[in-house]
Parts: C-alpha cells; sequence; structure tokens
C-alpha cells in the first residue's frame, strides 16, 4: 500500500482543538478530521486500535537516546502504527481460529514473554545500579592514560617504491637494497633515488613526497614504517606493501599535542560509564550462566538433523555408511 500526503501525519494542534490524522481503508489516508476515537487512542482500523501507550511499550524496546530521532520522522510514524493495526488484526483473525489455543503457538508466546521479561529485567538492572562518580573516574583515567589522549603531529615523507608486480620478488628486493644503501649513505640525494628507481607513477608529479604518512589513510606498513622516524633525513629500513617495496625519507614531522581534560572529558566519561555498566551486566548474567547446568546429550545431539528434510543425511553420515558399505563388499570378497 502506498500513502500520499505523508506531511500530513501527525496530531495538529490548534486554539484548543484537537485533529488526528484518520488512516481509510480506500487509500491508507485522509484529510485532517476531528477524531472520535476513545482519549489516548492514536488509531483504529478493523477493529484494532493502537494507544499512546502502545507506541511507549514499542519506544521502550529502543534505547532512549534514540527515541526522539527515531519518532522525528513522519515516515517511521506511519509505518509503526500501521504495522501495529496490521499486527493486531492478524492477532484476532488467528484468535478467532483459536490459533492461540495450539500448543506449539502457545510455546512460542511463552518465548515470546520470556525474552521480553529477560530484556526488562537487563533493563531495570542497569538503572538500579548505584553508579560511581564517572566525573572522577575520568579525571584518575586522564591523568593515569594522557598518551591515549596524544593526537600525533602529521608526518611527511618522500619515498622510493619499487614494484615487484612486473619484476621477480628477488628482483625487486636486490633494487630495494640499491636504493636504500645509497639512501643511507647519501640521505640529500633522495630526489635523485625516486627519479631513478621509483615505480610510484605520482612520483613524476609530487616526486615522492606523502603528505600525513603515518596517517590512517596509508596502507599499515607504510603508516608504521612513517610513524617510526622521527629525525630529519632520516631513512627507514625497507618496508613491504601490496604495492611492493619501499624506502622512507622522513621531511617533517610536527610535534604531538596533547588534549586537555576538558576537551575529551564527555567522551571519556561516556566511554567509562558504558564500560562499567557492561561490565555489570555481564557478572549479573554469568552469575546465571555459571549455575549448574544438566543437560540431556541425546536429545542435544538430535538437534543437529531433527529440522533436516526427509531423505538428506549429514556429511559425515553419508561417509560413514560410505565406509561401512565398502567394507561389506570387501568381507563378501
Amino acid at each position: 500500500m502506498k500513502f500520499a500526503g505523508l506531511q500530513m501525519w501527525g496530531a495538529i494542534v490548534g486554539a484548543g482543538a484537537v485533529f488526528m490524522m484518520a488512516l481509510t481503508a480506500t487509500n491508507g489516508f485522509a484529510q485532517a478530521t476531528e477524531s472520535k476515537l476513545p482519549p489516548g487512542v492514536i488509531a483504529e482500523q478493523g477493529g484494532a486500535q493502537v494507544s499512546l501507550k502502545d507506541i511507549d511499550a514499542f519506544a521502550a524496546r529502543m534505547p532512549e537516546a534514540d527515541r526522539a530521532g527515531f519518532f522525528d520522522s513522519p515516515k517511521r510514524i506511519q509505518g509503526v502504527i500501521t504495522n501495529m493495526l496490521l499486527d493486531r488484526q492478524l492477532a484476532a483473525a488467528a484468535r478467532a481460529a483459536k490459533l492461540d489455543q495450539d500448543p506449539g503457538v502457545q510455546r512460542q508466546i511463552e518465548l515470546a514473554t520470556n525474552e521480553t521479561l529477560a530484556r526488562v529485567d537487563i533493563a531495570h538492572y542497569r538503572d538500579t545500579l548505584k553508579k560511581p562518580s564517572f566525573g572522577e573516574l575520568a579525571h584518575e583515567y586522564f591523568l593515569s592514560h594522557k598518551n591515549e589522549f596524544l593526537v600525533p603531529g602529521k608526518v611527511q615523507v618522500k619515498h622510493v617504491l619499487v614494484s615487484n608486480k612486473d619484476r621477480s620478488d628477488d628482483e625487486a628486493k636486490a633494487r630495494i637494497g640499491e636504493v636504500e644503501a645509497a639512501a643511507q649513505a647519501h640521505p640529500d640525494q633522495f630526489d635523485a633515488l625516486v627519479k631513478k628507481y621509483s615505480d610510484d607513477p605520482s612520483a613524476k608529479d609530487n616526486h615522492g613526497l606523502i603528505d600525513d604518512a603515518a596517517s590512517g589513510k596509508m596502507v599499515a606498513p607504510f603508516a608504521k614504517a612513517a610513524k617510526a622516524l622521527t629525525k630529519p633525513d632520516q631513512i627507514s629500513p625497507v618496508v613491504k606493501t601490496k604495492f611492493g617495496y619501499h624506502v622512507l625519507k622522513l621531511v617533517k614531522r610536527d610535534p604531538d599535542t596533547q588534549k586537555s581534560f576538558d576537551e575529551v572529558r564527555d567522551g571519556l566519561v561516556a566511554k567509562l560509564h558504558k564500560e562499567w555498566i557492561d561490565t555489570q551486566v555481564n557478572e549479573y548474567t554469568g552469575q546465571m550462566r555459571g549455575k549448574p547446568l544438566d543437560a540431556n546429550p541425546d536429545l542435544v545431539a538430535s538437534l543437529r538433523t531433527r529440522y533436516l528434510a526427509p531423505g538428506v543425511i549429514l556429511p559425515e553420515q553419508a561417509a560413514r555408511e560410505a565406509r561401512e558399505k565398502a567394507a561389506a563388499v570387501k568381507k563378501d570378497k
């Protein structure tokens, strides 16, 4: 079903009169009319109703911080309401057909109930935890882990690339060895080495110069080698990447800068808060998982084949039957 006038969805409030969008059976939409629904009921269709409390229950299943953003969309509001109305009409039809009395269906309902109660219990546990002062913990963490909040200075290098795409690996290694030896002996002549040896197609324009060479923009081995260089004109050992073999020369390295606690406080508090909550929840559920477990091994093993289509067998069963058949034939001979 396609819906027109999506922007019309929602409650229209004005001068003491409340109007609501009424869904019609013909096109799923009608112009705003004065609602005749009971108080708190958002929409009705085919005898099924959706109330504000129903929407609250739906919203409770998502993180509180995500709810405002989710419902700030007429399309999503429309989807939630119409899907709820459809589910309720289908559920009413199932009850009328007494499908809810089927033992298998009752088991599914019980599973859904248990899943909901488990989720609610964990949420209740999280909400009732006595939490420490994460501001103080964040400051302590910052003071003892300042290196985590260093912003690395930009590293600028020049490099020679010797590709192993159109030459053997041994040839490439021998060639890059020549480059490394010459660069170590005469760092000031690195530009000449780039011009003579480099297979990097961009070298003719940038002369081997790479800005921000230690960043995540570069492949990991190259970035690691660039980061290890500390003094201008320092030459790296040979570095292998997916492009071939490289030798790097440090051109310039900007100093690292230390972030202040005020800059990182909010993010650090949020991180520590989440980690602490997750640890508590894991310990809470871990106590239950750690209780003595009694299982029927035969029934557990039977699950591997319980839902196979008729005539289908597991590979190991087929292999075993083949071995038994071969052994029987050999015995007969």
